[in-house]
């Protein structure tokens, strides 16, 4: 099984498991990142660049850890730009649909932190795993991708 990681899962990382309280966490994310099991698309890498800290280091010097755009993904990119024409608004859920699609691509399943909004919630304000669910792609909390790769600290 692989995994796409959106951009929530590597703050909370950084915010709530700290790698010299937690390392095994992070060695754990790292080890599936090498064998190419976990990854993060370029523009979630963008969204992290923001933050101003170490954490895009982190993730840019981790082999196969940013995965490219691809054509593919672009293209489904755009399907959800046209079905959700108020979703993004300049930064504000700028990488969603690049999550969503890379995980369509890559058949992985989508790790994010988001909760699903209820029917007739605004454009503006849906969620991943809201628009995951029209593009067929299976959304996990950060700890059942933890317990499905049966780690333990």
């Amino acid at each position: 099984m692989t995994y796409t990681l959106d951009t929530n899962i590597l703050i909370n990382l950084q915010r709530l498991y700290p790698r010299d309280i937690f390392p095994g966490i992070w060695e754990s994310i790292e080890a599936s990142a090498t064998n190419g099991d976990s990854c993060i698309c370029e523009a979630v890498h963008r969204e992290v660049d923001r933050g101003g800290d170490n954490l895009r280091k982190w993730a840019k010097d981790l082999p196969g850890f940013v995965c490219a755009t691809t054509d593919g993904e672009l293209g489904t990119v755009a399907e959800i730009a046209r079905s959700h024409p108020g979703w993004v608004q300049g930064q504000l859920n700028e990488a969603d649909p690049f999550v969503i699609a890379h995980a369509k691509a890559e058949s992985s399943l989508l790790v994010t932190e988001e909760n699903r909004k209820g029917p007739n919630t605004p454009e503006r304000n849906l969620k991943i795993p809201n628009v995951a669910d029209e593009h067929g792609v299976e959304v996990l909390k950060f700890f059942d991708y933890v317990r499905r790769e049966g780690w333990t600290f």
